[in-house]
């Protein structure tokens, strides 16, 4: 996000260099942990007999396969995931997320809003590198989880924690997507990027029953159209400025409308020079022709929504292709991509709603092409979970059976299996702090003299709105 950068007082250095260490460590601590993974499982596979692995192999076609639409999803999510986990590395992160990514996005919200929101920053603020070093665990493990999963049963397990967690980031770190805040619009990132994180986690969740069913596609493609109709409305409604390329003060002065101020904002931010032009040669351009901006801006929202609408798919394909489109130039050319500046936190929204509605195509041209058995296969998607390897040829050694059985398992597993193991573990060494620092709301021995404070909720803050999806943890 423009504009955030740490304080550089004593306190924040401070703050800073335990972040680094706490990163280090940990960082340090893991990767051991997929190295003894890495070794425990070649030696497991090497000591079970070739029978063994060919059984498993076998077993392991016994499940549903899993659609175009469904991998693009889990994959392209885990890759954001991963994504908004090394952004959560950088320095500034510690000292300056509550006060200048959460609170502007809090800006003018309801009291109630700000009040939740300062609830949950509080365990920030009175923990910020232990905060800080927990939440890039926590979506890098995500991540590595959705990416390298395999077993069905796992990868909805998974998909529930992508929703969950978008959950808390959509509530407590973009203050629920800036929904009831002023200067809400579609181009500048609402609903908020973490609130359809959720929903395609929500969607990975699915029973392998959906998995070939054309009316989940259809479903998504016209929830994606009521959206961008609904923001289509609140871009046309007069009095809220967005028909305004500049504004006038009281004293005559001109200054740019919400849409040329946004872009500058982000303009602002440390990035390459040839991307900085581009935002301020488009930047000019909303603020000297801001009506003509605003209506191509509502009409492409109206029109593509209404297609999105439509059961024919000979008009659901280019209305998503165009509004593909016009997801990207808004990405590049109002977003900044969301990921410059030193402080960026996650691409922004542009890119969720690309992949959620490329799922959807696919979605629906993969019912309308079904797949032999791929009904009944998707009867028993986890048998091969449940079902008992060969015991005859495969009982080893009797003393500590319960051992054994385990190195069997171990042994016999995938090496995708050996990530999501990975992927686990780094996700409960960032839970588990974060739950400490949740519930330990006072301030960590060092903190105190912070150049920072938690959000005030006494009253919304006064700092001017910024794009909702900038918030993401």
């Amino acid at each position: 996000m423009p504009g955030m950068i740490s304080g550089r007082s004593a306190a924040s250095l401070a703050i800073v260099a335990e972040f680094r260490s706490a990163l280090l460590a940990e960082g340090t601590l893991l990767f051991l942990v997929f190295v003894l993974l890495a070794i425990g499982w070649v030696a497991c596979r090497e000591v079970l007999l070739a029978r063994a692995r060919a059984w498993l192999a076998a077993q392991r076609d016994r499940w549903p396969v899993e659609p175009s639409w469904r991998r693009v999803l889990r994959i392209g999510f885990g890759v954001l995931w991963i994504i908004d986990g090394l952004l959560q590395a950088q320095p500034a992160m510690p000292t300056g997320l509550p006060a200048q990514v959460i609170a502007p996005a809090a800006a003018g919200s309801p009291g109630w809003v700000v009040r939740v929101v300062a609830w949950g920053t509080g365990a920030w603020s009175g923990h910020p590198a232990q905060a800080a070093v927990s939440v890039v665990w926590i979506q890098l493990g995500i991540g590595i989880w959705l990416v390298s999963v395999s077993s069905p049963r796992w990868s909805r397990l998974a998909g529930l924690v992508s929703a969950g967690w978008g959950l808390v980031v959509w509530v407590f770190g973009e203050a629920f997507g800036g929904l009831l805040g002023p200067g809400l619009s579609w181009l500048t990132g609402a609903p908020g990027a973490a609130l359809l994180y959720s929903a395609a986690g929500g969607l990975l969740a699915l029973p392998p029953r959906y998995w070939r069913d054309p009316r989940v596609g259809r479903w998504l493609l016209q929830a994606a159209g009521v959206l961008v109709i609904a923001f289509a409305v609140l871009q046309a409604w007069p009095g809220r400025g967005s028909w305004q390329g500049t504004v006038r003060g009281s004293a005559g002065s001109a200054r740019p409308g919400p849409l040329a101020a946004s872009i500058n904002a982000m303009a602002a931010g440390s990035q390459p020079t040839a991307l900085h032009d581009l935002l301020t040669w488009f930047a000019s351009i909303a603020a000297r022709y801001g009506l003509a901006t605003n209506l191509v801006a509502v009409v492409v929202l109206a029109v593509t929504g209404a297609g999105l609408l439509s059961a024919r798919p000979a008009v659901t394909r280019p209305a998503a292709g165009a509004l593909i489109g016009f997801c990207l130039a808004d990405w590049l050319l109002v977003q900044d991509l969301g990921v410059f500046g030193g402080t960026g936190t996650d691409p922004n929204s542009m890119l969720p709603q690309v992949l959620l509605i490329t799922a959807g195509l696919l979605a629906v041209a993969a019912g309308a092409r079904p797949v032999a058995g791929a009904a009944a296969a998707a009867t028993q998607p986890d048998a091969v979970e449940t079902a008992p390897l060969p015991g005859r040829r495969l009982a080893l050694l009797r003393p500590d059976r319960a051992a054994r059985r385990l190195g069997r398992a171990f042994g016999t597993a995938s090496a995708s299996a050996v990530l999501t193991v990975w992927a686990v573990a780094m996700l409960a060494m960032g839970v588990a702090p974060m739950a400490q620092a949740a519930l330990d709301r006072g301030p960590a021995p060092g903190t105190a003299a912070a150049s920072y404070q938690p959000i005030p909720v006494s009253a919304a803050p006064t700092v001017a709105a910024q794009p909702p999806a900038a918030g993401l943890w």
